[in-house]
Parts: structure tokens; sequence; C-alpha cells
């Protein structure tokens, strides 16, 4: 039992500990930090010191001198244990605020309540001859350093996940049963669309005609998510629609899409990815201006890295599908979407994530997507008048990053891998085959990497099939690094006969901070936050197309663009 010691006349004296206490504050302390930097040494050497996606070479500096000089403190802490226990509790502090470059501050502080436990153990030691007015002090240091370091790890988290540019003005969504809608799955005669009813009510969609004729569509419930798969439609034709819940429709919630022709026809596509989770950025209302009829996002819808239930991820949608210019967005454009990691298990997550299951569960339940050909993964392909889109899904059937490349490693697995050899070998029904690949596809081999180049066997192959069967009108968009940027073909062809080359747009990050994966890219790269691509298909119904492709800022101005002409096929296939 500690007691407080008096000396007369002294005022405030020493406060004194037991010797039990004092060997056992010493003894936890020595065999705590011991046990902490073996731990954080091994991540090192095995995983990396914990750290965001973007940061520059000096903060990856910082974080490994923390460690280090969590090193230096316990050894001086041996012999000296105030000065050893300060400095721990410093070198503690710094690594939990680097930390939260990446993570929540409340995960953030994981680390450094690792290395505050010895080094309260340390200065419980240390103060046992001190006053009683220096061991107040130094209560009121550390509690202000805790202080401060709660404070500054929540900056640097908004450094990390804040938005990268002004935020959208639109007013916040009136309050109404139906929580948010949006829709996919369009094709000439049909479509799907999904909505949250925040209420036991049946619901029903409601589908108005350009003439004001109206049809009521009947849809399946998963909880309080409602899916309407909607046929029988007119080809080229603009449709309204709206949730009904009990009789009346929920006209504050609108939502639109247009079906597409059966023959040729020219369209334009949004590609993006990339918006932290909450995303409100004007980037979005930027896409809606440029009218595209089909928004594709190639993964990072949002970012819950530490998701692990399907509620987890069903609460994520719902925080992105509310927001005012995403809601917009979505209410206006049909989409087509594909994970990548951060809205799939974790930061270069891959088919070992804790998570997969959910994330597939969550996206089936609350995503309108085309047909999945496969029950665990959600690659998928559909067609646009005379082009054939092929979504590929890099996250769930991947072997980890950290494998010997080589025949047994595999980026796309096998079943994927042979779907998408059967697509690509279908182009030849279709004038441009655009294929939409998560993660950067331009860059030299590296081991290790989260990206092709970490694949490099299996996107051999992919362009050896191109190259052997002179598949000459693909399209390939990118995503994952935070720039966009045009490739016109220089740099895509990784074929042994050097006969496979294509142009290639990468297009991130929608308000994530900039950042460079992969490249060169010879139309050059603009890495930063708000961005997005524009790919527009010029097709009259002749003998070829004409492609324009355009990186684009948030407020419209043209980064980066190409433009190419492929000829056409007779038709389109289904």
């Amino acid at each position: 039992m500690a007691q407080i010691d008096t000396a007369d006349g002294a005022g405030l004296h020493a406060i004194a500990i037991t010797d039990q206490v004092e060997r056992w504050s010493r003894r936890i302390a020595r065999a705590w930090s011991v046990a902490a930097i073996a731990l954080f040494v091994a991540l090192a050497v095995t995983v990396g010191v914990p750290h965001g996606p973007d940061l520059e070479t000096w903060e990856r500096g910082i974080q490994l001198g923390a460690v280090v000089l969590l090193i230096a403190a316990t050894v001086l802490a041996w012999r000296w244990e105030g000065w050893g226990g300060g400095i721990m509790l410093v070198g503690a502090i710094l690594l939990g605020l680097l930390t939260a470059l990446q993570h929540q501050p409340l995960v953030a502080f994981l680390p450094t309540a690792v290395f505050l436990v010895p080094a309260v153990g340390f200065l419980i030691a240390w103060h046992r001859t001190k006053s009683a007015a220096s061991v107040v002090v130094l209560a009121t240091v550390i509690v202000m350093v805790l202080f401060t370091g709660s404070v500054l790890a929540q900056e640097f988290y908004d450094r990390g996940f804040g938005p990268a540019h002004p935020q959208s003005t639109l007013p916040a969504l009136p309050d109404t049963p139906v929580t948010w809608i949006w829709s996919g799955g369009v094709t000439d005669t049909s479509a799907v669309v999904v909505a949250r009813v925040a209420t036991s009510q049946e619901a029903a969609l409601v589908v108005t005609e350009p003439g004001g004729q109206s049809t009521t569509h009947p849809g399946v419930r998963n909880d309080d998510v409602w899916r309407f798969a909607v046929s029988d439609l007119e080809p080229a034709t603009p449709y309204q629609y709206a949730v009904a819940v009990g009789e009346s429709p929920v006209v504050e919630r609108l939502g639109s899409f247009t079906t597409r022709s059966s023959g040729p026809m020219s369209l334009k596509v949004a590609v993006a990815s990339c918006a932290r989770l909450g995303s409100n950025g004007r980037v979005f209302e930027t896409i809606l201006e440029t009218d595209p009829d089909l928004f594709i996002s190639s993964g990072d819808l949002f970012y819950v890295d530490h998701a692990r239930t399907a509620d987890h991820f069903t609460d994520a949608y719902l925080q992105t599908l509310t927001q005012p210019a995403q809601a917009a967005l979505y209410a206006a454009v049909p989409i087509a979407y594909v994970w990548d990691d951060h809205d799939y298990g974790g930061n270069d997550s891959d088919s070992t994530a804790p998570s997969r299951q959910q994330a597939l569960d969550a996206y089936r339940r609350n995503v309108p997507h085309y047909a999945l050909p496969a029950a665990n993964a959600i690659y998928q392909s559909f067609a646009i008048g005379r082009v054939q889109f092929v979504l590929l899904d890099d996250r769930s059937q991947r072997d980890p990053k950290s494998e010997p490349d080589g025949p047994d490693k595999t980026m796309l697995g096998a079943a994927q891998l042979e779907w998408l050899q059967e697509r690509l070998l279908a182009s030849d029904n279709f004038a441009l085959t655009v294929i939409v690949s998560q993660v950067p596809w331009i860059a030299s081999q590296q081991d290790g990497a989260d990206h092709w180049a970490g694949y490099a066997y299996e996107r051999r192959t992919i362009a050896d099939l191109i190259a052997e069967h002179k598949i000459d009108n693909i399209l390939m968009v990118t995503g994952d690094a935070h720039l966009v940027a045009v490739d016109d073909g220089t740099n895509t062809d990784y074929s042994a006969a050097g006969n496979a080359s294509f142009p290639l747009l990468h297009a991130a990050a929608l308000d994530r901070p900039g950042s460079v994966k992969g490249g060169p890219f010879s139309e050059g790269m603009h890495p930063g936050g708000g961005q997005f691509g524009l790919i527009e298909v010029v097709d009259t119904g002749s003998d070829h197309v004409t492609v324009h492709l355009r990186g684009l800022d948030w407020e419209g101005n043209e980064l980066v663009g190409y433009s190419f002409m492929v000829p056409a096929a007779d038709e389109g296939a289904p």
C-alpha cells in the first residue's frame, strides 16, 4: 500500500511506495517493454510498421524513428527510469499519431497503449524518492501529453481521411421512410433498383414512362432493404421511379435511368474510385454535371477497413448513400460497382480477409448489380450498344501478395481467369471491350506489390492471350492509386510477343489525398483528390467508333486526355 510521508516543516515531501510495489512495477515495465519492442520489430520485418497508404517518405522515416526511440528508451530505463519512462511516453504518442494517418484515433491509440503501460511502470518506480510536487507535475504533464496527442491524432486522421476538395453545398436529404435509392444492372429492357425502407410496411416500385403512364413492380425484402427487378421496358427510353410505401410513392426520393439502345449508340461513362466514408465532396456534383449514362465505381466506394460483419458494411452503405452529393448522383445515374480493398477487407486485402463473406453478403444485399457468374465473387460483364464492359474482382480471389510470383500465384483465381479469357475472345463481337481492374496494370515487376506488378506471371498470361488472338479493341480502366492518368498503349504491353498494347485510363481519387503507384503513363499523370475519369464513345452506326478519354478535377478542368478510333463490329452481343 502506498503511503504519504511528511517531515516537520517541509510541506509536501516524498510520496513513498512499498518496496514490493517498486520491484513489481520495475519487473513488469522491463518485461512488458521488451515484449512490446519484440512485437513491433517482428511486425516491421513481416508486414511493416502501422502506416497509412499515402505516407510520404519522411513520414515513414518518423515512424521507424519512433520505434528506434522506444528501443532506446527501454535500454535507458534499465539505468535511469525517469528518463527512460518519459522518452518512452513521447515515443508511444508519436507512434500513435502516425498510426492515425490510417486508422481512427481510437484504433491508433492501441500502439500507444502498448507502451504506456511500461512507461507508467518505470515512472512509478522512479518517483519513489521524489517530492509530491514533482509527482503532481509529472502526472499533469502526462495528462496534457495524452490530451494533446488525442487532438493531434484527430488532425492526423483528418489529413488522411478528410476532404481533399470543397464540400457539396446541396441541402441535407429530407427525412422520409425511404432512406436511400440507387439503380444498376440496366439493359435495353430491364433494370434493378435497390432501396432502404425504414419501416415495416410493404413497399413497391412505381416506374413512370415519358408519357406519364406508371406501372407498379413488387420487390424482395431483405430486412429493411428492398430489391426491385424491373423488366419488359422499352429500349432507349428514360424512366423515373419512386418507392411506394403503403399506398403513397415517396416523391422526395425520385430516381431515374435510361434503358440502353438495342443497337449502336453513343455513350458517356464516368469512372472513379477511392472515396472516404461519408464523403460529400463537390466532385460528385461535377460528375453529375457531365451527364453520364453510367457511373462505374472501380472500388473503395467507402473506407471501412475494420468492418467485420455484414451490418458494418450495411452501415457504410447507409452513410454513403445518404450524403447529399452522392445521393443526387446515384439517384440520377445508374451504377456499376466492384469493390477494392478498403470496401472489402482492409488495406491490401486478399482472399484470406476475415470479412470476405460479410462483404459479399452486404454487396448482394445492397448493390444493384449485373448478373454475377460466381457465387463467391462479384466479377460481371454487360454490353451497352457495341461496347462490352468487363468488371473484374481483383480482391476476393487473389492469393496474398507476399507469396512468390509464378504460375501458382493468382490475382483473379482460376474460375475468374477462365471467364476473363472467354470475355476477351468474345471481343470480336464488339467494337470495344472495356476491362475494369481495381488496381494498377502498368508497373515493373515487383515482388510483394499489391497491384499487377506483384502478379506479373498472371498479367503476362492475359497479355499473351491478347497477343495470340490479335485482340486490338481493348480499353482498360484502373484505380486504387490516387491519380488520373492516360496511356496510349505505349506502356501496357506485357506479352512475350510484344504486340498486346491497348489504351488505359486510370481514374482516382474521388476525395483521398494524392498518391502514386505504377506508371509511366504516356499522356501524363496527376496525383490528387477530387478527380475522376470520363469515357466518351461516339458511335453513329458507321464502320468505326471514336473514343475520348479524359481525366477531370472537381471543377471540371481537363487534366489529361487522349482519343483513338477502333473499327466497329457489325452489332453488339448480349
